[in-house]
C-alpha cells in the first residue's frame, strides 16, 4: 500500500529531469523513469502476492472493467503489428497493463481506498507552491515547468470533485475547513492554467456533482456564475475564452492554436477512413498528421478519442468507451449506496469520482488523455468501487437470509 501511495505522489512529477533513469529499460520501457520502476516493484510484488496464494481477493481478470482493459491492450497489439508500428511502441499501454495487479491487490479494503484517494487529491492541492514557483520562472500558465498545463488542468478537474465531498464528510469543522481550503485551491489552480479544455471540464464536473444533489436548477446556476466569473474577472482564461468565440483580441498564438486543432481535428477522420479497422498504429497520430492535414508541424490529435481511434481502430475505440462507461457506472452506483456511515462515505467518493470522470472525459475532447496515470488509476479503482459494494451487498443479503430463531426442545410447549 505505501509503496502504491508513494507513486500516486510523484506521479505529477514525473516530467522532472531529476525523476529520470534512463531512456529505456530491457529495452521496452521506454523513458524509464521512477515511477515505471516503483510499478515494475509494485506489479512484481502483486504477482507474488497472488501466486503465493497470500490473498483473499477476487481473481485479478475478474471485473468487467479489467476484461475490457486487457482487451484493449490486445487491440493495441493487434493495431501495432498489422500497421507496422512494432511492438515497442506499445511500452506505454504495457505499462498501465503492470500496474493493474498492483492496484487491485494494494487496495482491498474501504481503509485501502481511503488513503489512496486522499492521497490523489492531497498531492495536487499541497502542489499548488511548486506549480506556481514553476509557472512564475517559465512565465507561463500553471503547469509549465510541472507538466503540460492542459493535461494538469484535466487531472485538476478529475480531483477537485473528490476533494470536494472529502471536505463534505469530515466530522470535525477543521477538518471540513481544511479540505474545503483544499477544494479552493484545486479551484484557483485550474483557472490559473488558463485551459479552455479544462475550464469545460470543471463546468461539467460541477453541473454533474450539483445535479445529484441540488437539481438541474442548482446546476445551471452554478454553471451560469462560473461563466460569469471568467467573463467579468481579468484572468488570462477568460481572455482566451471569449476570444475563441470571437469576442475579444486573441492573445499571441491562440489563433494558430485554434487552426491546427481545426485541421488536427478532419485529419483524424481521415486517418479513420484509411484504417478504420485497426488504425494507423499506436503512436502513429503524430508522425502522420502533417501528410493528413497539411501543418507543417506534426501534433498529435488534442482529442482522446478521436486518437484512439485514428490511431487503434474503430472496434479497438468502441472497447475503450465501453471501459470508460462501465468505470462511470461503478461510480454511479456507489453514489446512491446509503444506510451505514461506511456505506455514506463510499457514497461520497462515488459521488465525487464520477463528477470528476465525467469532467476529465470532457476536458479529454482537447488532450490526448489516453496516457495520464491518475486516468488510469481512476479507472482501476473503480474495480475496487465495485468490489466494496458486492461486499456490502452480500453482507446485507445473508442478514436477511437469516431464519428466524425457532424455540429449542427444552423451551418448546408441552401438551
Amino acid at each position: 500500500m505505501w509503496l502504491l501511495l508513494l507513486m500516486i505522489c510523484v506521479m505529477p512529477f514525473e516530467q522532472s529531469p531529476y525523476l529520470m533513469i534512463a531512456d529505456s529499460f530491457l529495452g521496452i520501457f521506454q523513458d524509464f523513469t521512477v515511477i515505471k520502476a516503483l510499478g515494475l516493484v509494485g506489479c512484481g510484488w502483486a504477482l507474488l502476492r497472488l501466486a503465493s496464494g497470500n490473498t483473499d481477493e477476487e481473481g485479478i481478470l475478474t471485473s468487467l472493467q479489467a476484461k475490457l482493459f486487457v482487451s484493449f491492450f490486445a487491440g493495441v497489439i493487434v493495431s501495432s503489428l498489422l500497421s507496422g508500428s512494432g511492438f515497442l511502441i506499445v511500452s506505454k499501454y504495457l505499462a498501465f497493463l503492470f500496474f493493474l495487479p498492483f492496484v487491485l491487490v494494494s487496495v482491498k479494503t474501504q481503509d485501502d481506498l481511503r488513503r489512496v484517494l486522499y492521497a490523489m487529491a492531497g498531492t495536487l492541492i499541497l502542489i499548488f507552491p511548486y506549480a506556481y514557483r514553476q509557472s512564475l520562472r517559465f512565465g507561463d500558465r500553471l503547469g509549465v515547468g510541472l507538466s503540460e498545463t492542459n493535461y494538469f488542468a484535466a487531472n485538476l478537474v478529475l480531483v477537485l470533485p473528490l476533494a470536494f465531498a472529502i471536505a463534505l464528510q469530515q466530522r470535525t469543522p477543521g477538518g471540513r475547513r481544511m479540505w474545503l481550503l483544499g477544494s479552493g485551491v484545486l479551484l484557483l489552480e485550474i483557472f490559473l492554467t488558463s485551459s479552455r479544455g479544462g475550464f469545460l471540464g470543471l463546468l461539467a464536473a460541477g453541473m454533474v456533482f450539483v445535479t445529484r444533489r441540488r437539481g438541474f436548477g442548482a446546476a445551471f446556476t452554478l454553471a451560469a456564475a462560473m461563466i460569469a466569473a471568467i467573463v467579468v474577472l481579468p484572468t488570462d482564461l477568460g481572455q482566451r475564452a471569449l476570444a475563441t468565440i470571437g469576442g475579444a483580441e486573441p492573445p499571441p498564438g491562440l489563433e494558430q492554436s485554434n487552426m491546427a486543432h481545426t485541421a488536427l481535428f478532419w485529419a483524424g477522420f481521415r486517418m479513420i477512413a484509411a484504417a478504420p479497422l485497426w488504425g494507423v498504429g499506436p503512436f502513429n497520430f503524430k508522425s502522420l498528421s502533417g501528410y493528413y492535414s497539411g501543418l507543417d508541424i506534426s501534433f498529435m490529435a488534442h482529442n482522446t478519442y478521436l486518437e484512439v481511434a485514428a490511431e487503434l481502430g474503430i472496434p479497438v475505440f468502441v472497447i475503450f468507451v465501453s471501459l470508460l462507461l462501465v468505470a462511470l457506472g461503478a461510480f454511479g452506483r456507489a453514489s446512491r449506496l446509503h444506510g451505514s456511515p461506511e456505506a455514506e462515505e463510499l457514497a461520497g467518493w462515488g459521488e465525487g469520482l464520477r463528477a470528476g470522470f465525467v469532467g476529465f472525459a470532457v476536458a479529454g475532447t482537447f488532450i490526448s488523455a489516453e496516457y495520464e496515470k491518475y486516468f488510469w488509476v481512476v479507472i482501476f479503482l473503480s474495480i475496487v468501487v465495485d468490489r466494496l459494494i458486492r461486499r456490502r451487498e452480500a453482507v446485507a443479503a445473508a442478514a436477511a437470509d437469516v431464519p428466524a430463531t425457532e424455540p429449542t426442545a427444552a423451551l418448546a410447549p408441552t401438551r
